[in-house]
Parts: C-alpha cells; structure tokens; sequence
C-alpha cells in the first residue's frame, strides 16, 4: 500500500508554473498516525508514505514523528517500508538528511537548472539559485542518486536542453522532464517544435553518456525506450488504487490533482476507504479514452493518466493537445536513440534489451 500525505497546502516559494492554491493549511499529527494505521491495516507485504506539499519540510517534525511511527508499526508487522518525498530544497540540512539516511527517505529536488531564476522563485520574486548551490552539494553527498525534477514553461522551451545539461554537469544522474501543464497555458506549434529539437539534444546527450560510469538518464525518455523495447505499456495509472492521496484533514481521494473535488472523495484515514466511492473511481478510470484509438503511439504514451487529464480539461478520459503532442514527441525520440544504441551494441542496452531484440 502506498499513500501520498499532503502534508501542508503552504509553500515557502511562489513558483511561476505552481498550480496550487497556497493556505496555511496542515496535517496534525493525530490525522498523519491514523493514515500509518490504515496503510498497514490492509496487510500488504510493501507499504510507504510519499510526502506531499506545498513544501513537505515545512513540516519536517511531523516527517520524523511520522517515519517514526511507522517503523513502530512495521517492526510489529513485518514487511518492507519506504518513504519518498520531492522538496525545492531550501529548508534541507544535514540533520534531515541523515535521518533520511537513517529511514530510507529518498529525497528528489525540484530544480530547473538555468532555468531556476526565472522561474523558481520566492514571493518577492527574487531567484533561488544561488541558496540552492550548497543545498545540491549536501542532497549529493547523502542520496548520489537522487533525482532532479524539472518544469519547463512554454516561454523557456527552446532552453530545456540547456537545462537538462546543466543539471547533468552539476552532479545528477536521473533527471525527470515535464512541460508546464496549467489548464490555462498556451503551448503553441513555436513552443511544441522547441520541445521537440530539445529532445532530440537531450537524447544525443543520453547516447553519449549512455555507457559512462555516470550515465545520464533522462527517466521519462528511458520509461519510453524501455515501453517501445520490451511491447510492455508504461505504468498503468490504476486510480484510486495505486496511490491514494491524503489531504490535510484526513480526507482520501484517488490521486494528487483530484485533491479537495467532493465528487472523488472516497473516504477519509479515520474511517477508512470508502469501498463503493473507490469502484466507482475505478470503473470510471477504465474506460478507454475514445480519442487514442487505434493510434500507434498508444502503448508507449500517457493517455490514460486520469489525473493529469482531469487537472487539465476537467475529464479524466480527454486528453490535453499538449500532453498528446508531447508525448508523440518524446516516444519517437526514444525510438531513435533505442535505435542508435542498438546499432552500437551500447552494453548498457544490450544487457537490458538484448533477449528483446535477439541478440
């Protein structure tokens, strides 16, 4: 069992692209310690929290008490548990991150590279880039491979490869894209054909570090790469199933981007999981989006991600024009680098993709 706990609604950044309703709202600890009971209630072998924000280490005792208390709950159960947590990194210290050592927190940091000034910034609108230089170098020196997540907005796209390189050359080995998908953002053909060129760098990139001691890995181009290998879909999205969210009071709901929508609740941590509001959540999610069938990017790509649809056109089977045209994007760029790797004999790849292939 895996549950999101949005730990708080208040952030200590006023980021250009955030698409939360910043309050003051939080989680007290009775509402946390009931969520860690209901996880293990359900008897699973893997359980494990990811915390959620806002900005989660606004919250940093209440991480501890919880990771506290659910290492109690598992020494009496069994099993195996982890926790993940995405932060912008400003409040991190050695302190926390020992005790992430210590409970096997792994921490990503949300970080544009040359892009962070502009971009991530505080509610004066002043940069954060240089508070987080030594932040990078302390995140490193505990987790080598954590992973940084960065945002692009449409006005910054022709610079996503800049950036990507940037957070490379700075010490990250997996790095995560994603386009600024706000309902209310234009991406235009001038923006998408950026992105496009972007990648296809970004995939040169990927090639010739591919078998480097410190690869560079780009996770959702290698999440595409491996789908087109292997005939497999990528991750289904199971709503409501695979990663329930918890808001601040306790409320469940199927996913992040449905938080607060009365029409998804379904249930709450002190009562547990409403069974009739998650199958209908279930059955709701399972129908095929009408509008990808027959395409031949449909296996590789993200349809059927009933969140992030949802967020963006307010239906969880419609799918965005920009999360269609950048994942056609992103499959056939992995498509390509699939292909020069394999033309190569990469070891990295062979190892991985040879019984696929044949050789």
């Amino acid at each position: 069992m895996n549950l999101t706990l949005h730990l708080t609604a208040d952030c200590n950044l006023a980021c250009r692209y955030c698409y939360e309703k910043h309050t003051p709202a939080r989680m007290d600890e009775a509402t946390a310690f009931s969520a860690c009971r209901l996880m293990f209630s359900f008897g699973h072998g893997k359980n494990g929290f990811s915390f959620f924000g806002g900005e989660p280490l606004l919250c940093r005792g209440l991480i501890e008490r919880v990771t506290g208390y659910c290492e109690e709950l598992n020494r009496e159960r069994g099993g195996t548990l982890s926790y993940q947590m995405t932060t912008n990194g400003l409040l991190l210290d050695e302190g926390f991150l020992e005790l992430a050592d210590e409970r096997r927190i792994s921490v990503a940091l949300s970080h544009d590279g040359v892009l962070q000034d502009d971009q991530r910034v505080r509610k004066d609108g002043s940069g954060t880039a240089a508070a987080l230089e030594p932040k990078i170098d302390l995140l490193l020196s505990h987790q080598p491979n954590a992973i940084a997540m960065l945002t692009v907005m449409p006005e910054n796209a022709s610079r996503l490869a800049e950036a990507v390189e940037w957070l490379y050359l700075r010490g990250f080995s997996r790095i995560n894209t994603a386009l600024d998908y706000r309902p209310e953002v234009v991406w235009d053909e001038a923006a998408l054909s950026d992105i496009g060129r972007c990648f296809g760098r970004i995939a040169g990139l990927c090639a010739e570090h591919y078998d480097d001691a410190r690869p560079l890995r780009l996770l959702n181009l290698e999440a595409k790469m491996a789908s087109s290998m292997t005939g497999k879909p990528c991750m289904e999205c199971r709503l409501g199933v695979r990663q329930p969210s918890v808001a601040p009071d306790g409320t469940l709901y199927p996913c992040n981007q449905f938080l607060n929508d009365p029409k998804y609740r379904m249930g709450d941590v002190f009562s547990g999981i409403d069974a009739a509001a998650q199958r209908r959540i279930m059955r709701e999610a399972s129908a095929d989006e009408s509008s990808c069938s027959g395409c031949k990017y449909a296996g590789s790509c993200r349809h059927h991600c009933a969140c992030l649809n949802h967020s963006m056109t307010g239906d969880m089977h419609k799918v965005p024009a920009v999360q269609c045209a950048s994942e056609k994007l992103l499959i056939e760029t992995a498509r390509s680098l699939a292909e020069e790797l394999k033309n190569r004999k990469s070891p990295r790849f062979m190892r991985a993709y040879g019984a696929s292939i044949g050789s």
